[in-house]
């Protein structure tokens, strides 16, 4: 007993002094880079986190951008984040430098669910990425595009309204009424304008409520309450949205009439990837990106306002 408790306290010793000796010779690293922003002093580990406390952010920025400068570099924990308090460096960095600072970080949530970061969100900045962006804009996101669906929007509150007559019409065995989930029904008619305007009637033999369902599941949307999301589920996950991607494609591939519905947005997609935009093509791996991360996109800023 007296071995083991003896072996136990070494080993406390030896990882206290290598901890102590990382964090000194990072220290060291740190104090060597005189090309990095001027940083407040944080802890080991977590850094600057316990220095914005709660709430008032903007002002514990104001206080240390006065104390160190316009320009300063924060750790919070594995992450660093320049923090810029000035106009004219403001300027710089979303204007005259905007090729350098406007890529995002290529996580490996989102790698594995965009097709390699391949999308118009993620890709990283070059000639391909104006391109997408470009089309994204001229051709998804317009408001002549916007307003072609039109209909569809009024056909689908039509139905919305019915199902809240319906629902609250309907009497229990006791002669009550029962109450109504509206939040479920203004989802529901949410993803059905955004389903049919990106699919059309065809979705791969799909129900748009299992789709709703993956995408709510998704890692991209739950990664600011779920980050640390295992592999396996990410895996499942991409794999269910790209055989939904491929039977959907398949099916707008074999049968492009739309039954004298507006196109949608993936039948200009396909366009696109077959006749090219302005000497540009898209390749199916580029089509799914875009529709996909157009989705998700539009389902999360959709869903968090109810």
């Amino acid at each position: 007993m007296a071995s083991l408790q003896l072996d136990s306290t070494l080993l406390l010793c030896l990882l206290f002094v290598v901890s102590c000796f990382t964090i000194v010779a990072r220290g060291f690293r740190y104090g060597r880079r005189s090309a990095q922003p001027p940083s407040p002093p944080g802890l080991p580990i977590i850094g600057n986190l316990l220095q914005f406390g709660r709430g008032r952010h903007h002002r514990t920025l104001e206080a240390l951008a006065r104390r160190h400068g316009p320009l300063i570099l924060l750790r919070i924990g594995a992450v660093r984040a320049v923090v810029v308090s000035s106009a004219p460096l403001a300027d710089a960095v979303l204007r005259t430098q905007d090729h350098v600072f406007c890529s995002r970080p290529q996580q490996y949530m989102t790698r594995g669910t965009f097709y390699g970061c391949r999308d118009v969100a993620f890709s990283a900045y070059s000639e391909r990425w104006r391109q997408l962006r470009r089309i994204a804009v001229v051709h998804l996101l317009s408001v002549k595009r916007v307003d072609s669906f039109r209909a569809l929007r009024e056909e689908e509150a039509a139905r919305f309204v019915g199902r809240v007559r319906a629902a609250s019409g309907a009497q229990e065995d006791g002669g009550k009424r029962p109450g109504v989930n509206v939040t479920e029904l203004i989802i529901t008619l949410t993803y059905s304008v955004i389903s049919r305007a990106a699919f059309g009637h065809k979705l791969g033999g799909v129900e748009p409520a299992k789709v709703l369902f993956i995408l709510a599941s998704s890692p991209v949307a739950q990664s600011t309450s779920h980050p640390n999301l295992g592999n396996t589920s990410l895996t499942a996950t991409a794999a269910k949205l790209d055989i939904i991607m491929e039977r959907t494609i398949t099916e707008h591939e074999e049968d492009p009439g739309n039954d004298g519905e507006a196109r949608d947005l993936l039948d200009d997609l396909l366009s696109i990837a077959k006749d090219g935009d302005q000497g540009f093509k898209l390749d199916r791996i580029d089509v799914k990106g875009l529709i996909l991360v157009s989705e998700i996109n539009l389902f999360c800023s959709r869903n968090a306002k109810y």
